[in-house]
């Protein structure tokens, strides 16, 4: 049986993830509210996956403590699912990722794993070197949630600015042309 430790400082998301992740047959290893209680625990509780509420980590750099601290423990950032999505698939898309973790995962794996696919659509408009007014047009959205998802993917993915989220976009257009001409 897979135990899973859950990270985050969201209550309620924690709770929900942990019903669905026992209802798939994984076991909750621990379920951890900050990042203190998380590197306390993960060396302790002999987790085989920690979903990670990225969030929750004080820096991108954590990754590299954590994996030291328990380097058997696949570290998997917090899934990004349809709310249609069964506990099997859950469970499944957990274990796929975790197989697919690397100590360095490389930029597109991180996008591909943790972004939909309008995140995947914006980071490549980034990419194209357009404005957040050209990109609030073509994305039929408005300025402000264009720059606040740009701050949201920011976050989420470690990078410090536009140029950095630029190359995440750009490896990431580049697998997905390798992909769709080997198909």
């Amino acid at each position: 049986m897979t135990r899973v430790l859950i990270a985050t400082s969201e209550p309620i998301l924690a709770k929900g993830l942990e019903t669905v992740l026992m209802a798939g047959g994984m076991q909750i290893a621990a379920v951890c509210n900050d990042a203190f209680e998380l590197f306390e625990s993960l060396p302790r509780c002999q987790a085989d996956i920690a979903v990670l509420d990225m969030a929750l980590l004080p820096a991108p750099e954590a990754m590299h403590d954590l994996r030291r601290l328990a380097p058997r423990c696949r570290l998997v950032p917090w899934p990004r699912l349809a709310s249609s999505d069964s506990p099997a698939r859950l469970g499944d898309a957990l274990n796929v990722m975790a197989l697919f973790t690397e100590p360095d995962p490389s930029p597109s794996m991180l996008v591909n794993l943790t972004c939909n696919q309008r995140e995947r659509e914006f980071i490549t408009l980034v990419g194209y070197g357009l404005s957040d007014e050209q990109i609030a047009t073509a994305l039929g959205r408005s300025r402000s949630a264009v720059q606040k998802l740009l701050r949201s993917l920011l976050d989420r993915l470690g990078v410090e600015d536009r140029y950095e989220l630029v190359l995440y976009g750009l490896s990431t257009l580049g697998e997905a042309d390798q992909i769709e001409r080997s198909v």
